[in-house]
């Protein structure tokens, strides 16, 4: 008997569409070609959109495609992908420093080498970035484009590093981006990505809200045609079919949450798996097989809490419990926000070994598992930066939302801890009290911080315990007295 060969599953789940997947990617034919039109008249395109509404798809697996197949008649394109990350300018340096942009094949030495001197020119001023493509001597008929994907994470790194030097290198940055998009001696492009709710903090950058209003892309919400041809595909594209009533549900489900579109995907993937775990290659995907993964409202936290549960001792499950408090976060108006960590950070938080921290990443980033990045083909090492495949995990894995919730709490204890013990260094307070002192006392027992965790939220971490451990002496030397 003649084995089938194995289905491939041809929808992404949590995270975005890749370049290669385009024959995948439907419902938003016709936007690519609205982006390409800007981008050819100003040179530097934003697209803007609320979480969940396939930014990152749409520039992927719509814009990049078609650039490719021979926009402004040229069909040769460096392509470079960034996310700003905790080190705008370095993270700039390495995507340029790829080999298929202006890198070259190397051992990791060399090409640590090559980035750290590619680094060091674009920090010498404005045209960093215009210097680097310059040097790079491109072909005539060769562009550069530069993508700044979820560039949002620019605000978080400046208001979180909270020093002159971030604040410096964020504004760099942007000089970088911008400069090299207004001169026309090389031919620079620009593109980044932006959570909509992150459009007002454009403004702590010189030029670049003008700049936005000439070139912004507002993605618009998928028309229910728009959704159903998203549903229905990939489905062929995987040579299956899907009944018309699951279809009519799915979209109903959806309903008008943009927010859902990552939720759908991922719904879709779960219920393709369990369709074919069935063995029902010749029935449509139906009722049956959606409810069996807990539809929309479930699939995503019941598989995300099966992979937690199934790690193999509690030793994991406490990784993964610190893995996953690394890289959220909470800003101070409640939006959930990504927190992209390199693993090295993440082994000293979770005192782990490299070893145990990357068997836990790869539970939740396996086949079918898109919950962490970067993809499981993506070999792993200290300094790989991990990240979560997308906020809308923050929102709908039930577990998760707890771990934010304590987080923010743990935080806002040790904040206050730090600025106590700052103050009393300087002569403007006392030691602490009850209330406050068993809170912190309490905090520390159970939490058992260490010096990296704290680094996130307040450098003073030696001065802070000394501080709450001399507050804890004194209060006992009252109490005895006192008796």
């Amino acid at each position: 008997m003649v084995q089938s060969p194995p289905r491939t599953n041809p929808f992404p789940g949590l995270r975005p569409f890749e370049l290669d997947e385009e024959h995948l990617f439907f419902g938003r034919e016709g936007q690519a070609d609205e982006l390409l039109m800007r981008l050819s008249r100003t040179r530097f395109l934003g697209v803007v959109g609320t979480s969940g509404s396939g930014k990152s798809s749409l520039v992927r697996a719509g814009l990049l495609p078609s650039l490719h197949s021979g926009f402004l008649a040229s069909s040769s394109w460096r392509v470079g992908i960034l996310r700003p990350g905790n080190a705008p300018i370095g993270n700039l340096a390495a995507a340029l420093n790829a080999p298929e942009v202006f890198g070259i094949e190397a051992t990791d030495d060399d090409a640590i080498i090559r980035a750290a001197l590619m680094e060091s020119t674009l920090r010498r001023g404005a045209l960093g970035l215009v210097e680097v493509t310059k040097q790079a001597r491109m072909e005539p008929h060769e562009n550069l484009l530069v993508v700044a994907d979820q560039f949002e994470e620019l605000f978080r790194f400046k208001q979180q590093a909270r020093s002159t030097e971030a604040e410096n290198e964020a504004a760099a940055f942007v000089k970088l981006l911008l400069a090299a998009v207004n001169q026309r001696e090389v031919p620079v492009y620009v593109v980044l990505t932006m959570r909509s709710d992150f459009l007002g903090d454009c403004a702590q950058f010189r030029d670049l809200p003008e700049t936005l209003n000439d070139s912004q892309y507002l993605i618009p919400r998928l028309t229910r045609d728009q959704l159903t041809r998203a549903i229905e595909g990939p489905v062929a594209v995987g040579d299956a079919e899907i009944t018309p009533r699951l279809v009519n549900r799915l979209l109903n489900d959806v309903g008008d949450d943009p927010d859902q579109l990552p939720i759908l995907q991922h719904a879709l993937m779960r219920t393709w798996d369990y369709w074919v775990a069935q063995d029902n290659s010749r029935e449509p995907l139906d009722f049956e097989h959606y409810d069996a993964t807990g539809g929309m409202a479930q699939a995503l936290s019941r598989h995300a809490d099966q992979i937690y549960e199934g790690l193999p001792d509690n030793r994991s499950r406490q990784i993964a419990e610190t893995l996953f408090k690394c890289l959220t976060d909470r800003g101070a108006d409640n939006r959930e926000i990504r927190r992209p960590t390199p693993l090295a950070e993440i082994c000293a938080v979770a005192e782990a070994s490299a070893e145990e921290v990357i068997d836990v990443v790869n539970e939740f980033r396996g086949p079918g598992r898109s919950f962490l990045m970067p993809p499981l083909g993506v070999a792993l090492t200290a300094a790989s930066v991990i990240d979560i495949s997308h906020e809308s995990l923050m929102r709908n894995w039930t577990q998760l939302k707890g771990w934010v919730e304590e987080e923010a709490r743990s935080a806002n204890i040790y904040r206050r801890l730090a600025e106590t013990a700052a103050l009393y260094e300087q002569g403007r307070a006392g030691y602490l009290r009850d209330p406050e002192l068993g809170i912190a006392l309490n905090w520390r027992q159970e939490q058992q911080p260490n010096k990296v965790w704290a680094q996130r939220y307040a450098a003073n971490f030696d001065e802070a315990m000394k501080f709450l451990v001399a507050s804890a002496k004194t209060q006992n030397v009252e109490i005895q007295e006192q008796e």
